[in-house]
Order: structure tokens, then sequence, then C-alpha cells
């Protein structure tokens, strides 16, 4: 028997093998399963259901499509995309995050599903009241409807309320009222671009902290044109929307790389980790590393004081490195009214594999150096 009336929708063709496993992690965890063969037909079939989460192929034709047409839709902002992807590497955690999906799932067995769903369930049977987001707001501005929805469900679930906007006009406005404290804008914001924006804005006395999303080969003429803006920072447009999260949480927070042990700077890549002792392992996605540890993004987060082991690419190495480590702390899925990170957790590496340790702290310190201009010394504390 279920214990929710809530469903997990699976989007998409599975072989009979998988599709067996996803029904047994659905009901291990008193879960009902409503399947969906096409994406196309997807957006009728969730008109009528109240999914607890969605599973995607994402390989599957117009899947892209689908998951932008659950994350235009407000009542669908907190229900999870779970991906399934041929491969979770860097490009099919990108690729997902990027469409507003969440996390990606290995179906070889039920129990990656199995970890994702049970605090799901968990927090569905014992919602407690909504405290609701900060007074902070955040405008996202930009041409592209999927993209500024995407962009702020990120900053919805990081604590601030949203508005939107289309053009600088709108931006330059809005941005002067009280409560905006953050403004993200793309770069091909009409007319004459957010960096436009952005001086206008100051120019007439907003103090919003601003961050402008461009593509890669735009990154160093948008930096050029605002080096005289204060409070002014930009961002890759093929990075998980999250990072405007980090961006924001950063400018409003004032502070230097001085006044840390050691920088945190934003850098993706997956992550493979278990339980200290434990046979399988788990893939999330690095969200921001320090000299001391990092922070892990997954629906399947371990508690905070376990022991784990991981293996990663660490920063500016030719090779992946195996690291040990303990969990200083978690962030359930979710909106969250002080969140400045996605689901996942934080940990505190303290040993390393033959010399890893010392190659993922030097590794760290040459990536610090590229990104900062100094190098900065390794840490003896948390900085996650």
């Amino acid at each position: 028997m279920t214990t929710s009336n809530r469903s997990l929708m699976v989007v998409g063709t599975f072989r009979d093998d998988t599709a067996r496993r996803i029904r047994e992690a659905a009901a291990s965890v008193g879960v009902a399963t409503t399947s969906v063969a096409r994406c196309e037909d997807a957006p009728a079939a969730l008109a009528e259901a109240d999914p607890i989460a969605i599973l995607l192929r994402t390989d599957a034709e117009g899947a892209q499509q689908m998951c932008s047409h659950v994350r235009s839709h407000a009542r669908l902002a907190h229900v999870p995309v779970f991906g399934v992807s041929p491969e979770r590497n860097d490009l099919g955690f990108t690729e997902l995050f990027s469409w507003g999906g969440d996390d990606l799932v290995g179906l070889l067995s039920p129990h990656s599903l199995v970890r994702r769903l049970r605090p799901l369930v968990a927090r569905s049977a014992n919602a407690p009241e909504s405290r609701g987001p900060r007074e902070e707001a955040a405008i996202v501005a930009g041409p592209d409807a999927t993209w500024r929805t995407v962009m702020g469900r990120t900053l919805y679930n990081g604590g601030f309320s949203v508005r939107f906007g289309t053009t600088t006009d709108d931006v330059a406005e809005e941005s002067l009222a009280e409560a905006v404290r953050v403004v993200v804008a793309a770069d091909d914001l009409a007319p004459g671009g957010a960096a436009q924006a952005a001086a206008r804005a100051r120019a007439r006395g907003s103090d919003a902290a601003w961050i402008i999303v461009a593509s890669p080969k735009r990154l160093a003429a948008v930096h050029a044109s605002v080096a005289s803006l204060q409070r002014v920072a930009v961002t890759d447009g093929y990075a998980p929307p999250e990072n405007v999260l980090f961006l924001a949480n950063e400018q409003l927070a004032r502070r230097g790389v001085d006044q840390r042990a050691s920088a945190r700077l934003l850098y993706g890549t997956t992550v493979a980790f278990r339980a200290a002792g434990r046979d399988d392992d788990e893939i999330g996605f690095s969200y921001n590393i320090s000299a001391s540890g990092l922070y892990v993004r997954t629906l399947a987060p371990l508690d905070a004081g376990q022991e784990l082991w991981l293996e990663m690419w660490a920063p500016r190495s030719e090779r992946r490195v195996r690291l040990a480590g303990k969990v200083a702390w978690r962030r359930p899925f979710g909106p969250n009214e002080r969140a400045t990170v996605p689901a996942g957790f934080g940990v505190m590496v303290t040993d390393g594999l033959a010399g890893d340790l010392d190659r993922w702290r030097a590794g760290y310190d040459a990536f610090a150096e590229s990104l900062l201009g100094a190098r900065i010394a390794a840490p003896s504390s948390l900085d996650v």
C-alpha cells in the first residue's frame, strides 16, 4: 500500500528490467508510478497529475522541451526532475541543469532512485508550514522566457522573491526599488545589452548586485565593459544556472578573499562518493571548492558527521584524486530562505590516497591563482 497519493512520473521508454527497477524503487518508499512513453504526451498527463518527482530520459525526443514545460508552470516549481542519461558525466549533468533539471540518476539498481525519493516522501508527509521567501527581491531579465523561468526558480529556491523583466528599460527602473538586492540579466537584453542597463542603474543610484550571464565568446568583452562598475559579476551562460546563486550571495556578503581561510570557488565536475566502508558509489556534481573541502550537489546527500570516500578530477590536474573526508552539513531539496547552495552536502577533506591530498591542494592553489591572480595558502579548517 502506498503512503502517498502522489506519484513518480516516468517519461520515456525503458527496457523491461530497468522499468521493473524503477517500479521497485518507487514501491519501496510507498509511491506509485505513472508512465508516459513520449515526451510530447507529458504535458497532458501532468495536467491531471500531482507528481512527487519526474524521471526523464534525457536522450528521448523532446526531452528538453518537456523539461521547459515543467519549469514554465509555478505549480511544478518544487517538483524535482531526475534525468536518466546514457552516462552520468560532466556533459550530462550540465545539460540537465541548464534545462532546469535537478539530478542524474543511475538505474543499474533501484538504490540510486530510492535514495532520492525517500527524503521527498518524508518531506511530503511532514510538510512544515512554509515561511516563504525572504524579503530581499531579485530581478531576472532576458529575452527568453524559459531562461527567465529557470533562473527565477534557482533564486527562489535560494530564498529570494523574484520579479521578471524583458528589456533594459524594465530592469534599470525596477532595480531602483529598495527591496531589490540582485539583478540577473542576460547579456543580450534589449535594447543595448545588460552591461548598458547595469551602468544606467548605477548612475541612477541602484545599489543592487548585478550578475550578467553571457556566452563564452562574449565573456571577455562583457568583463571589460563593466570593469569600472562595483558589484557586477559576469558568468558563463553554459554553466549550471545555480552558479548565479553562488555569485549573488558572494556579492551580497561583501566579503573579500582575505577574510576567508581560503576562497570558495565555483568548480563543477562529477564526484563519485560513498559512505566510508560501503560497497557502491553514488554520483554527484561539485558546486564549489576550497583548499580544505568542497560542496557536492546531489539529491541523495549523506548525513552530517558521516565519514566518506570520494573520487573526482582535481582542478588543474591531469589525473583524478581519491580523497577521504567528513560531511560537515547538508542542505535538503526545496526552497529555503537562507540557502546559499542547491541541495547537497559540504565535505571537509581530511586525507587522500598516496599523495592525493597534496595534489588536491596544489590543484586548488593553481586554480585559485588563475582565477584570482594570487596564490592562496591551504587552510587548516573547513571552508565549504
